[in-house]
């Protein structure tokens, strides 16, 4: 697969766009490959624009409808960042306040429900389109940034960020936007772009501070370019980089008051704790996960434009290798996870969609069935997201529905609420998983407290909240999907067990939980968590 790329240099900076601006008068077609349009290429280009606004409309409308029809039942994860957004704090046991407060914004207009939990997950997923579009016409041209905008959203992981709400949903937006207003201060130095970038580098910190990533990509990028080291010249990048951290101040002192968790529960992920060991199940794993998230062919594509251009286009060569190589030295000792070096690929899209806009046409028809091929894969993967009352029916194996995390949980609320209506006196809710607990929460009857009781798992936000030792007296419902371990069986008078099979919507069983109706509850002393 080959092509020229020398037959045209993407526009890098300020000055490029200003001797683009002395060749032409104000209001005339850009220079370069738009410049030569005819009328009827004109008005292709319209008519391929409205398609592209089209297509945005259409999304947004379906996974809004998705969301306001309750298709689809809030993950355990979404449950559990719902509970932090009833308790709204500096942050959490895992991460930054940013994925609560949309959500507690969301609840607000249009309460309790999987839109008013999800709400913004679509929007923000719509703002991160419309900020690629921006970036990539930056870089090259319009129509390039209108196939950037429509790639991430072809994405499976990507898009699935489009329906649930989690830390990655604003991470993916204020990373998209940080990424803007470093190409815009580092290709003209404005103070206001770097004030700029500041602000939506220090509300992604607050999202989730992955996106910290960012310090390390561009100080390579002002080091490396010119213009870059130009800037570091002046006093703005250093400014904007304290400024940034500004934001994160909140975050230090909470975590500071509560044993520095969030930051222990992260070194376990990292295993900085027991040492670095080499692992190269993980690595494979993590090779698989990156081939499935972005696709195998995409994947390859995107490398290959990326070290191909990395003169011509330093900025999208500097803002995705380092990330990718840092989670590939990652996985050499430990787990990635798929989400994780997703950031590293958005800014990828951008070459990967000017060689579909300016390459595509002259390449081999083997080469255009590959492309062609990996560009389907991930359409369709999206696509299922997308009718999810069909995805739901369609015959899976056994535990292969890929929505199965998304099934039974209204089910199961439904049964406890009736459960709890024939409780004669004053009772509590308890299970052992944090999933379960905040999906009880949601889906329970007026949307109870339900505690997380430890039996010697990783910490979770319940253990901060703790409240079991006002319990004492109290009868209560224990849900788990394991039988009830005999200490806790113990810490009440008399246990009454039964069986809640649940189903997916064409009534097959998914899963059995054990509802466990105890009366006398006797205390429990609390556990040190295993890890974080």
């Amino acid at each position: 697969m080959t092509y020229d790329s020398k037959d045209r240099q993407p526009p890098s900076g300020h000055a490029a766009r200003s001797v683009e601006r002395e060749r032409r008068p104000t209001g005339a077609p850009a220079a370069g490959r738009e410049s030569n349009a005819t009328e009827s290429g004109g008005i292709s280009r319209h008519r391929f624009s409205i398609a592209v606004i089209g297509f945005f409309v259409a999304l947004t409308a379906v996974r809004l409808a998705i969301l306001a029809f309750g298709v689809l039942e809030l993950s355990g994860d979404e449950a559990h960042y719902w509970e932090w957004s009833r308790r709204l704090d500096w942050c959490y046991y895992s991460k930054p306040p940013g994925v609560a407060c949309l959500i507690r914004a969301g609840t607000f207009l249009f309460g309790n429900t999987e839109l008013g939990v999800r709400f913004f997950a679509p929007v923000l997923s719509l703002l991160s389109s419309l900020v690629l579009y921006h970036l990539g016409r930056r870089l090259y041209d319009r129509r390039v940034g209108l196939v950037a905008a429509v790639l991430f959203q072809i994405m499976p992981m990507i898009s699935a960020f489009g329906l649930g709400i989690t830390p990655d949903t604003p991470l993916i937006f204020f990373w998209l936007l940080s990424l803007y207003f470093l190409h815009r201060a580092w290709s003209q130095g404005a103070p206001s772009d770097w004030l700029l970038l500041a602000v939506a580098v220090g509300l992604g910190l607050l999202s989730k501070y992955a996106v910290a990533f960012l310090y390390l990509p561009g100080a390579l990028l002002l080091l490396t370019t010119p213009q870059g080291r130009q800037r570091l010249r002046t006093p703005w990048p250093y400014l904007s980089t304290v400024l940034s951290l500004l934001f994160f101040l909140p975050v230090i002192v909470w975590n500071s008051r509560h044993d520095w968790v969030m930051f222990r529960h992260d070194l376990g992920h990292a295993k900085s704790t027991a040492g670095w060991s080499l692992s190269p199940g993980d690595f494979l794993g993590f090779v698989g996960g990156q081939l499935g998230a972005v696709t195998p062919i995409v994947c390859v594509l995107m490398l290959y434009l990326l070290i191909r251009r990395r003169r011509e286009d330093p900025f999208c060569f500097w803002l995705t290798i380092p990330i990718l190589a840092i989670f590939v030295f990652k996985s050499l000792g430990g787990k990635v996870q798929p989400n994780w070096p997703l950031v590293g690929w958005l800014a990828g899209l951008v070459p990967l969609a000017d060689f579909l806009v300016h390459h595509y046409r002259p390449l081999r028809i083997g080469h255009k069935r590959l492309v062609t091929a990996g560009l389907i894969i991930p359409a369709v993967g999206t696509l299922l997201l997308h009718v999810p009352f069909l995805t739901l029916r369609l015959p899976w194996p056994q535990g292969k529905n890929p929505l199965k995390r998304l099934i039974g949980w209204r089910q199961l609320g439904a049964e406890v609420a009736a459960a709890a209506r024939d409780m004669d006196q004053p009772f509590f809710i308890l299970a052992d998983y944090y999933m379960t607990a905040s999906e009880l929460a949601f889906y329970t009857a007026g949307h109870p407290r339900v505690y997380c009781i430890n039996l010697g798992r990783r910490m979770n936000q319940y253990d901060i909240w703790s409240g079991l030792d006002d319990l004492k007296g109290r009868q209560a419902l224990y849900v788990t999907e394991n039988a009830m371990p005999p200490d806790l069986a113990n810490a009440f008078e008399h246990v009454e067990p039964r069986a809640i099979p649940v189903h997916d919507p064409s009534g097959r069983p998914v899963k059995t939980f054990s509802l466990y109706r105890c009366r006398g509850f006797k205390g429990w002393t609390a556990r040190t968590p295993t890890h974080y």
